[in-house]
Order: C-alpha cells, then sequence, then structure tokens
C-alpha cells in the first residue's frame, strides 16, 4: 500500500450523483475501510471511493496495485482537515491560490443570549463575491472544468453573488461567462459583472424566472449551464469547505455547538452542512432559515420541497420576515461594528428565537452568507426608526 495525492491519478470522472452514497458513508463511518486499486496511476477499482475522498478534499488516497485491501485508515490521516487550516503568513502565489487556501473565515462570537452564545461566520471574507458563493462557484467550475474549457463559455441565473464569482473565476481560468440577473437584484451585481468585462442580461423578477432563458441561450450557443440550483456541486462545496471549517473551528474553540443556522436561497450550503454534521456529530442540528410568506430577502426563498434529494435537509425550518431580518441585522451592527447582509439578518434572527428556549449553556453558529454594505439602499428604509 502507498499513500499519493489524488490529482496524481487518473480516474473515469463520475457525475456526483454516482458517489454521493459512498461519500455520505465514509462520513458517517469517519473511515476509509478498502484502498483503491491502479495499475501504474490509473484508478481501476473504487472509484466511487476516490472522488468521495477527491470531493471531501482529502490530501492522500491509499493505492493498491491491481486489487484493494483493507487498509481501515481515518479520514483525518488523508489530510480531510488540511486544506482549510490556511497558510499562517497568508502569502499567497496567484490569485487562484488565494480562493483555495485563504481558510477557514473568521469566526466571531457577537453576542450573548440567555444561556446561548451566539458566534458567527463571516463568508464576506471570501475575495472574489466577498461572499459565500466562491465556494459555490469555485466548486461548480472544477467540477465541469474540462467541459468548460472545451466550449470556452458559461451560462448561470444568479441573485448576484453566484454571478459575480463566476465572472471572476472565467478571467482567472479564461473562459467567457453569461450571466443572467433579475432586475429586482441590487446594483452591485451587474456593475461587478460588468466590471469583469463579462456579459450581463438584467431581466425579470427572480432568478426562478430567469433558469428557463439561462437553459435555452445556454444550448443554443453551446455554453455550459453551471446550474447552481440543480448540481451536487453545490452542496459539495460546503460539505468540503464550509461544514470542515466550522467543525474544526468550534473543536479548536472548545464549543459546546448545539445548533448551526444557514438560510436557503439554493439550499446549497444548508444541504451541506446538514449532511456533514448529521454524519459527522448528530448532535449538532442545523437549522435552515426562509423568508416568511410575503416577504422578500435578497439570496434566498421559500422551497416547497427539498431540492437536494441524496442530501439531507435541515432539521427544521424557520421563517423570518424581511422587516425582523433588517431590524436584527441593524441592532448587530450597533452593538458589534459589524453590519450583515439581510439573509445573515435572517438567520441571527432565527437564532436568536431559538435561543429563548435554551435551558443550559450552548453555542449556536450563524453562517452570514454577505456584508450589509451590499444592501443600504434596503436598510435606509429602516435607518433612524
Amino acid at each position: 500500500m502507498r499513500l499519493v495525492r489524488p490529482e496524481d491519478l487518473r480516474a473515469r470522472r463520475l457525475e456526483p450523483e454516482a458517489y454521493i452514497p459512498a461519500l455520505k458513508e465514509l462520513l458517517r463511518k469517519g473511515t476509509l475501510e478498502l484502498s483503491v486499486a491502479v495499475r501504474g496511476q490509473e484508478v481501476v477499482e473504487g472509484l466511487e471511493d476516490y472522488w468521495s475522498l477527491r470531493s471531501l478534499g482529502c490530501q492522500l488516497v491509499p493505492v493498491t496495485e491491481g486489487q484493494r485491501a483493507r487498509v481501515n485508515m481515518s479520514l483525518e490521516s488523508l489530510g480531510l482537515y488540511d486544506e482549510v487550516t490556511g497558510s499562517e503568513a497568508r502569502v499567497y502565489g496567484s490569485v487562484l491560490e488565494l480562493v483555495r487556501r485563504e481558510r477557514p473565515t473568521p469566526l466571531v462570537m457577537i453576542k450573548r443570549a440567555g444561556r446561548v452564545r451566539l458566534w458567527a461566520k463571516l463568508e464576506w471574507y471570501n475575495p472574489l463575491s466577498l461572499s459565500i458563493k466562491d465556494r459555490t462557484a469555485l466548486s461548480l467550475v472544477e467540477g465541469k472544468l474540462d467541459d468548460i474549457m472545451l466550449r470556452g463559455k458559461v451560462y448561470e441565473a444568479s441573485s448576484s453573488n453566484t454571478g459575480v464569482a463566476v465572472s471572476a473565476l472565467s478571467r482567472l481560468f479564461g473562459f467567457s461567462a453569461k450571466l443572467y440577473i433579475p432586475e429586482t437584484a441590487e446594483q452591485f451585481g451587474p456593475d461587478m459583472i460588468r466590471a469583469m468585462g463579462q456579459e450581463v442580461v438584467v431581466k425579470g423578477s427572480s432568478t426562478m424566472e430567469l433558469r428557463p432563458l439561462a437553459r435555452e441561450e445556454a444550448e443554443r450557443d453551446g455554453a455550459v449551464l453551471l446550474n447552481q440550483f440543480e448540481s451536487y456541486y453545490n452542496p459539495l462545496a460546503h460539505i468540503r469547505w464550509t461544514a470542515k471549517e466550522i467543525d474544526l473551528q468550534s473543536r479548536f474553540a472548545g464549543l459546546r455547538l448545539k445548533a448551526v443556522f444557514a438560510t436557503m436561497g439554493t439550499a446549497g450550503h444548508a444541504a451541506g452542512l446538514a449532511t456533514y454534521f448529521r454524519a459527522r456529530r448528530p448532535e449538532v442540528k442545523v437549522v435552515g432559515v426562509q423568508p416568511a410568506e410575503g416577504s422578500s430577502i435578497p439570496g434566498i426563498r421559500r422551497h416547497d420541497q427539498w431540492p437536494w434529494p441524496l442530501l439531507d435537509a435541515p432539521a427544521e425550518v424557520v421563517d423570518v420576515s424581511d422587516e425582523e431580518a433588517a431590524r436584527v441585522a441593524l441592532a448587530i451592527a450597533r452593538e458589534t461594528g459589524l453590519l450583515p447582509g439581510l439573509s445573515g439578518g435572517a438567520s441571527i434572527a432565527a437564532a436568536l428565537r431559538a435561543a429563548e428556549g435554551e435551558a443550559e449553556e450552548a453555542d449556536y453558529i450563524v453562517v452570514i452568507p454577505d456584508h450589509g454594505v451590499k444592501y443600504l439602499r434596503l436598510y435606509s428604509r429602516y435607518l433612524g426608526a
């Protein structure tokens, strides 16, 4: 048996749907029982485990020549957490290395509510879109990179942040991008995409309305549709990075972690977090957050059914109004100097409600997708109130 880096092996590509069951089982057990069989550097058996390890970000794969053998190696020993510990000096040789290695994003305590300490994971530290969507976009692009480089262009519908991240990545990888943004989006999205020199179509009232147009024009023009709404590369990004970071940071800080709160737009990071924690730390509840009936909160929406059937759903979904989200976000800004975006305000509001019923000392983590500076026009309705 020898240990090799996954990128040093050649393997027939599997779509995520083919290996997600194996990935979930690996997470649940925490151990790889059998090696991956190779002939030279070619994977010949154990493809599902190979792609699972690679998607989880493990830095090593145990291989044996010709056939699989029992190895019983922990995911930690295969470097599960290595890529989310970052560079101590924070010096990077390229922007792409910065995007891949500037991890973890900060976790900071922002409030004590009764017996609960509330921690915010600040996703605006992602450098391209200043949002959690850098993770989604990188996973979508790298998952389909061969096809993208062959065709040379990608199309995608986005409420803004994913579109900005895709536009930035297009410059790093060398492909063109066409983004479809609803007229209801804040102006930073279309302006940032144009600043990257990419094409933007501003039309319609929602991303759901624009999805058929993006698909139709991608098929017509021979472009790759990234499709963050259905591609499992979206939630896999949050198993690989967001969830692992929260797990590592909470253990480092000695938190009594009881719940993680995640907003639901595509529900990608909610699915990734729910799947990871249900497998690795089932005592931690993942709570989804969505707009209340009749409310509009940028970047998130209500779901009639769970969009990721191969992955776990949050244990609970909480409704928050746009007014409550804004009020809580502004209160946090006035207490801490940190202004979350409206979706982050919704998550904090949900966590504060849950904290009211907490009978023992506990820690909650709230994922803050982006910064409130993008939404000052919307916040202006509540300023001075």
